[in-house]
């Protein structure tokens, strides 16, 4: 249902729930990265993930997880897929033509539900919606002053975004799964280098009004 009612009205290749096995010697091979963590931090993403993050990541390249349909789990992307269909829920459920969502659908998801509680997997505090994790005014996962944005954080440094009154959408796929990292910071740099280039517009259409 997903590949016929989404992926190919919008012309998708990717975006689906694992790849075709003809497709594997094209996906992208994951790596830890990084200093091996220690508890507590190693500890805390081993009740996350129910294993190791070398573990994993092992597991995220095993053709038998690439190939299945784990909902929530194994979704294969491009950037350029993942940013495009962050834009089409952006632009309220319509992509180059192609009606797939009601405007109301969107609004309904991105509506908050609970305020800056820590969440246990990722031991943070985040604002969620029921289908999304919510940007922040001071700090937030797709850096500063993205109140309005929404997306959804991946297997360590994927992310997925669509911030509305910046008339942004952002894919950010990487292959490298850290835990501790010098590069982390960068992360974040890079979040909000990607607000100051798109500053907020002064008029933004909100889901198709």
């Amino acid at each position: 249902m997903l590949r016929e009612e989404i992926l190919e009205p919008l012309g998708f290749r990717w975006m689906g729930y694992g790849v075709a096995e003809a497709d594997l010697p094209l996906v992208g091979t994951a790596h830890a990265t990084g200093l091996p963590p220690v508890p507590p931090l190693s500890t805390a993403l081993t009740r996350a993930f129910g294993m190791s993050l070398d573990a994993v990541t092992h597991v995220s390249n095993d053709p038998r997880f690439l190939t299945a349909e784990i909902p929530s789990a194994n979704v294969v992307s491009t950037a350029d897929e993942l940013s495009r269909f962050f834009d089409l829920l952006r632009r309220g459920g319509e992509l180059d033509g192609t009606r797939i969502l009601e405007p109301r659908t969107i609004r309904r998801a991105i509506i908050e539900r609970s305020h800056h509680e820590v969440d246990l997997t990722l031991g943070a505090p985040l604002r969620h919606a029921s289908g999304f994790m919510l940007g922040a005014k001071a700090l937030g996962l797709y850096g500063p002053d993205t109140e309005s944005a929404f997306g959804h954080l991946g297997f360590t440094n994927v992310l997925g975004w669509a911030d509305p009154r910046r008339a942004t959408s952002v894919g950010l796929v990487t292959t490298g799964k850290p835990a501790l990292a010098p590069h982390l910071p960068d992360l974040w740099n890079l979040t909000r280098r990607i607000g100051l280039e798109a500053p907020k517009v002064e008029h933004p259409v909100l889901f198709g009004d």
